[in-house]
Formats: structure tokens, C-alpha cells, sequence
């Protein structure tokens, strides 16, 4: 049986902000307002549900946080972008800009760039190790994620889980 949160309406969500290698409207910092939608398939528990709602928005929320907030910043290769340790802050360098940005504010992320599909990879994947780590979850069968970036884009990955 599949059981289905909505993001918009389940409140998970968060805000970020990001640059993009390039030219154009995106290669300034700029915001996204994402929602997450997460999809599970699994087998009734003796309680005759498939999953806990509360447990599994915590999970989602607490991977939301996160991101709230910041300034993402992905592994880039240094010839587009270049990020330079200054104690509190961050010195980045990129699209010709350079910016000093308070630590605090940067979720420098372990992706290759940040289009959606690489932040529905990591975000998925995320999930699904925070799943897999809990007992509560273990009659799910698999999870799909969808990552919306509040414009009618979004990326979705679907991850076994057994």
C-alpha cells in the first residue's frame, strides 16, 4: 500500500538561496522556496498502518532544516568556483564576483551542482539513510521524493529500501 505526504500542505518545506555557474538571472545569489512531497510503499504493521505520519515528517523536517535559510554552495570544480576558508566566514568566488559570507549561512553541500536533480539525489538519499537507520521503517518497501522548486520545477527519485 503506498501512503503519500504533500509537502505544501504537511509543511515540509524550506527556503534557500543559491549562485549558479554562468550567466544570467541565476548566476546571482537568488532564493528558491522548495516543498517536498515523499511517496512510501510498504506492508501493514501489526497496528495496521504502513508507516507513522509524525515519525516520518520528522525525518523529512529535520532534513529540511538543513537547508533553511542558507546559502548552498555545491563542489564545484575551482576554476568556477572557488571558496576560501577565513576563519568565521567564507570567501567565494565565482561568476567573477566575490563574495565574504558568514559560515553560518553557507550549507556547503557534497554535490556535484545544485539543479534539481542533484538536490533530489542528495535529499532522497538522505531520507533513505535516515529510514533505513530506524526500526519503525522497516515494512517500507521503497520511498519516491519529489523536489519541487515552487515554479513547477521538480525532480523525483524513487529509492529501494530493501
Amino acid at each position: 500500500m503506498i501512503v503519500e505526504l504533500i509537502g505544501k500542505e504537511a509543511g515540509l518545506t524550506f527556503e534557500c538561496m543559491h549562485i549558479v555557474p554562468g550567466k544570467g538571472d541565476c548566476s546571482r545569489i537568488h532564493p528558491h522556496f522548495h516543498y517536498v512531497d515523499v511517496l512510501v510503499d510498504g506492508e501493514f504493521d501489526d497496528k495496521r498502518r504502513i508507516v507513522h505520519l509524525y515519525n516520518l515528517k520528522a525525518l523529512i523536517k529535520k532534513i529540511c532544516a538543513t537547508f533553511e535559510d542558507r546559502i548552498l554552495m555545491a563542489d564545484y570544480p575551482e576554476s568556477i568556483q572557488r571558496i576560501v576558508d577565513k576563519g568565521s566566514h567564507y570567501q567565494i568566488a565565482i561568476n567573477n564576483k566575490l563574495y565574504l559570507i558568514p559560515k553560518i549561512d553557507v550549507f556547503k553541500i557534497e554535490i556535484p551542482s545544485l539543479n534539481i536533480e542533484d538536490l533530489t539525489v542528495y535529499f532522497a538519499r538522505e531520507l533513505v539513510h535516515d529510514l533505513k537507520e530506524d526500526e519503525l521503517f522497516k515494512t517500507l518497501n521503497y520511498v519516491e521524493v519529489t523536489l519541487s522548486e515552487g515554479h513547477g520545477q521538480r525532480g523525483k527519485l524513487r529509492l529501494d529500501l530493501k
